[in-house]
């Protein structure tokens, strides 16, 4: 089954019980870093970048002026992730929610490949088991937006 499915009335969910456990998991993650996490955690840097980098200066200000806006809207966006997940299986999408899982699922795999430390070459070898689920969980997440993508493009 796809991931997400365009039908007449527009994009419903089509996720098993297990992916939408794991999916509304990670987006619970995903709130709790934002609100209290390690301000030196990669991961954070990673969602909220410096807009100026080799000015220290201008980059805080604009951090100061920004963060927080920043920070409400991925929780918002986290926050319909967790809402949808919870609402009956025939309801439909609305291009809000659409946007914000885009957007989320953005921010879910960029904490992911923060924490995998994947580089433009892809990932860094690894027989470590919880390294590979954590990569197969990424590479299935990009799956899942793809999917997303292409029923809102239908």
């Amino acid at each position: 089954m796809l991931p997400f499915q365009r039908k007449r009335n527009g994009v419903h969910l089509g996720l098993a019980e297990h992916e939408r456990t794991l999916i509304g998991d990670l987006a619970r993650q995903l709130v709790d870093m934002l609100q209290g996490g390690d301000q030196k955690d990669p991961a954070l840097s990673r969602l909220l970048p410096d807009a100026y980098s080799g000015d220290d200066e201008a980059a805080a200000e604009f951090r100061r002026l920004t963060a927080d806006d920043l920070t409400e809207a991925k929780v918002r966006n986290a926050e319909t992730i967790i809402t949808t997940l919870g609402q009956d299986r025939k309801a439909v999408l609305t291009p809000e929610a659409e946007q914000a899982w885009l957007r989320s699922l953005t921010d879910i795999r960029l904490t992911l490949g923060s924490r995998l430390a994947v580089t433009g070459e892809g990932f860094r070898p690894s027989t470590d088991p919880q390294v590979l689920l954590m990569r197969d969980i990424y590479d299935w997440l990009g799956y899942v937006q793809e999917a997303l993508v292409r029923a809102i493009d239908r």
